[in-house]
């Protein structure tokens, strides 16, 4: 056994002379997870106890911890998915009968499952909640326009890897969800082509539900995976939030033990909705046959409700709606290069949160709509 450079004869130290270690650890911090950088030309204790001693701002105060909740989550998602997906078989006629059979006979597997439902609940207001704090902070100008931008399509990344999750189990709720979607989306000019082209096709059948399976477990997460990336690589770079005047007075110790607290909150949190709030399991689907109040994901509510409203209108122009309010959600920082100016910021917190009501309102009616046929 070889000695490390303190002398001390260790694993430890054997492992250091073969494999940068710290270089490994320092990937922690590329998500957010190890709040402080650590220098890769040290050995691995040596550049902890360098870190240890380096005052660091908290990831974990309102409204900041929102980003490594959502983080927090996106783990989550990826380990029970990937429990999930040892028992799943993604075809029409098996994906059904798997995901009662996970639900009935596979240990732990009706928890697995709630778990992975509840934390893609939470995923998605996490990323909504964040996206609103940084509009109504002013955190997407001077600088910060990459955060924004980041912020909001890893939410429509997350909101189509939700919508891709909802076909899986094959069941009737899940199936015409679906079936509601892709009559919003296919309506949409450039993103509907697209979707069809992904999916290959309007149908819903076995081959449509592997395309979904393939998005849902790979490509997708791939994707957010690299939005989160971007978010952290962000901020490391232009600070958490130009709000943040206080100096930073907490030690690597403390924010690793925040961390851990709020693992272990996370986890409680979501056992507890497991439990008391299970999502219940439906019939299997049939094509032919449409349950009643079946609607599109939440998300997908107020579009539903303003392409009704303006049924009088072309369906080309009906579907460039949406996409131009995404637009310019997407590059409003460029849209309002003077966020801090007190009458422009005034101006431009009035038209979000009309933009929020009328979001709201279109919603609700969208949630009672009866749907054309």
């Amino acid at each position: 056994m070889e000695t490390n450079p303190e002398g001390k004869r260790s694993l430890l130290g054997w492992l250091e002379a073969r494999v940068n270690l710290t270089e490994i650890a320092s990937f922690l911090s590329v998500f957010g997870l190890l709040p402080a950088e650590l220098d890769s030309r040290k050995p691995l204790r040596a550049a902890l106890r360098e870190a240890m001693s380096q005052p660091l701002p908290s990831y974990a105060r309102w409204p900041r911890v929102l980003g490594i909740l959502s983080f927090l989550l996106f783990i989550f998602l990826v380990l029970t998915g990937t429990m999930l997906a040892f028992y799943y078989q993604p075809t029409a006629e098996q994906a059904y009968p798997s995901v009662t059979l996970i639900a009935r006979d596979v240990a732990f597997g009706t928890l697995i499952h709630q778990v992975h439902y509840w934390s893609a609940v939470l995923f998605l207001l996490f990323l909504g909640m964040r996206v609103i704090r940084f509009f109504f902070q002013g955190l997407y100008a001077r600088g910060r326009e990459v955060v924004w931008m980041v912020a909001v399509l890893t939410f429509v990344a997350a909101a189509l890897a939700d919508l891709t999750g909802r076909l899986l189990p094959y069941d009737a709720s899940g199936y015409w969800t679906t079936v509601r979607a892709r009559e919003i989306t296919d309506a949409l000019p450039i993103l509907g082509p697209i979707t069809s082209f992904l999916v290959g096709g309007v149908g819903l059948d076995s081959m449509v539900l592997t395309r979904y399976y393939v998005l849902h477990i790979a490509i997708f997460p791939i994707i957010l995976l690299i939005l989160f990336y971007f978010h952290f690589s962000s901020v490391r770079r232009v600070g958490m939030s130009r709000l943040d005047v206080a100096p930073a007075n907490r030690s690597l110790r403390v924010a690793m033990y925040d961390l851990l607290l709020l693992v272990i909150f996370m986890i409680g949190g979501l056992m507890t909705l497991a439990v008391l709030f299970p999502q219940p399991f439906d019939a299997m689907a049939d094509p032919l046959q449409t349950p009643p109040d079946s609607r599109p994901p939440w998300y997908l509510l107020a579009p539903l409700a303003l392409m009704e409203a303006l049924s009088f209108l072309p369906k080309f122009v009906r579907g460039l709606i949406p996409e131009a309010v995404l637009a310019v959600v997407l590059f409003l920082p460029f849209l309002d290069r003077e966020s801090g100016s007190g009458a422009r910021r005034r101006l431009f917190r009035t038209l979000g949160i009309a933009l929020l009501v009328i979001w709201a309102a279109l919603s609700w009616i969208g949630w009672f709509l009866e749907v054309r046929r």
